[in-house]
């Protein structure tokens, strides 16, 4: 079974995920969600090959397991604190044919602040989605590199992304606990 998974708001409201550029701009959700994209501004106007829409159009997945994600960070970041601590895990039945969904893999660094989405990076989400069970080598590095400058710990560099367009009904998704 081929699983894609999404941090649980905190606090969630209701039993939709939805877009950021489906939220009310000037409202506390938006301002909350958009902090994530401090330094990356111009991500949120890259327009996804295939979906036709800007990043902010979509709900972004992952194909790791954030479980997996948080005993790696906890590795290198022994007092690491979570802000979320659920997460949804969702079967890949319950995504395709429902929702138009791309898988957004990028396996090489970008320049500094290049946020490019290149069509090679794209692929439609099918049945035959596999998803991952270790975190990445390059993501290692990139959280190594991170930490040794400094710099912010983004869970999921070099992580496929599965990036599902529009509003998400969570009404049966499962919901997990993450444990540090």
């Amino acid at each position: 079974m081929e699983y894609i998974y999404h941090l649980r708001p905190e606090p969630m409201v209701g039993h939709e995920l939805i877009p950021l550029n489906q939220m009310e701009s000037d409202g506390h959700l938006y301002k909350t969600h958009a902090k994530k994209y401090v330094g990356r501004e111009s991500l949120m106007n890259e327009v996804i090959p295939l979906l036709n829409c800007k990043w902010n159009d979509v709900v972004q997945f992952s194909a790791l397991d954030p479980q997996v994600i948080v005993d790696e960070l906890k590795r290198l970041e022994p007092d690491l604190k979570l802000l979320r601590t659920q997460y949804y895990k969702v079967h890949i039945d319950q995504i395709v044919n429902i929702y138009d969904s791309v898988i957004f893999d990028r396996k090489v660094p970008r320049m500094k602040n290049d946020f490019t989405i290149d069509d090679s990076e794209v692929f439609t989400l099918d049945r035959n989605y596999k998803e991952l069970h270790s975190v990445p080598l390059a993501t290692i590095n990139c959280w190594e590199k991170a930490k040794k400058e400094g710099g912010k710990l983004l869970w999921f560099p070099f992580i496929p992304h599965i990036l599902v367009k529009g509003r998400i009904d969570t009404s049966d998704f499962e919901v997990c606990n993450l444990t540090l």
